[in-house]
């Protein structure tokens, strides 16, 4: 239970919330489904308590995981800093102090990037289809949880940020079986995805090189983690 106002990191996958996990932050992961995430945020109206029972608001709502790579420049492992997110016509804006305080403690230790980030609520496995978003946004990256995190934040006049790192460039095209490859609580489905590879083996390749970007991004987001510490370099809750 917080003490003091906490953290709250939306993530995709269960590796993420591991990663995210720590003292005063409270991780929400959505098993990459957008319409999954929205409910469970419904339960967030009510802010956790401490103690003594009284209502805390979150100190601030962060995006963090792994995105797709729009930007023809950024490789795997690549980490991005929203300035914007952007979901169709409808922008939010990301918390500048946040966004100058994670920037400068990240420069050096990795490869960062800023600039707008996009929101879909699909899946865009085809190297045409990130290709062409970028050419209609000029979107950096894209992921299916920072447009919905970022609306939550608006909502409730809470600080947002939206840090992604880049698990698969816009060079790629992700195996059939990546769009299904989760159970809804966030996890690797392994018998769909063993099962999927038996119907068509001729992903193996296609797989493989996926998973050797991802654990790049990975090891991006374990890096990142310990040098911005307890808040991810939030200080609004201190």
């Amino acid at each position: 239970i917080p003490s003091r106002p906490a953290l709250l990191v939306i993530t995709g996958l269960q590796r993420e919330a591991q990663i995210a996990a720590g003292d005063n932050v409270v991780t929400l992961c959505s098993g990459s489904d957008p319409a999954i995430l929205r409910e469970r945020l419904s339960a967030f109206s009510q802010p956790p308590q401490d103690d003594g029972g009284e209502r805390l608001p979150f100190a601030g709502v962060l995006s963090f995981g792994l995105a797709g790579g729009l930007a023809p420049d950024l490789k795997p492992g690549d980490v991005v800093l929203a300035t914007h997110v952007a979901a169709g016509d409808t922008h939010y804006g990301v918390t500048l102090d946040w966004l100058d305080t994670v920037t400068a403690k990240l420069a050096g230790a990795v490869r960062v990037h800023t600039g707008l980030v996009a929101g879909v609520d699909r899946v865009l496995t085809k190297s045409a289809d990130k290709s062409a978003l970028h050419a209609i946004s000029n979107a950096l990256a894209v992921d299916m949880e920072s447009h919905i995190a970022a609306a939550y934040a608006q909502r409730h006049g809470l600080p947002f940020a939206a840090l992604r790192a880049i698990g698969d460039p816009v060079t790629r095209s992700l195996p059939d079986i990546a769009a299904n490859a989760l159970t809804p609580d966030g996890n690797v489905d392994l018998p769909g995805v063993l099962a999927g590879v038996l119907r068509s083996p001729g992903q193996i390749p296609a797989l493989i090189a996926a998973g050797i970007d991802s654990e790049r991004a990975f090891a991006s987001l374990r890096r990142v983690r310990r040098l911005l510490g307890p808040l991810f370099g939030f200080s609004g809750a201190d």
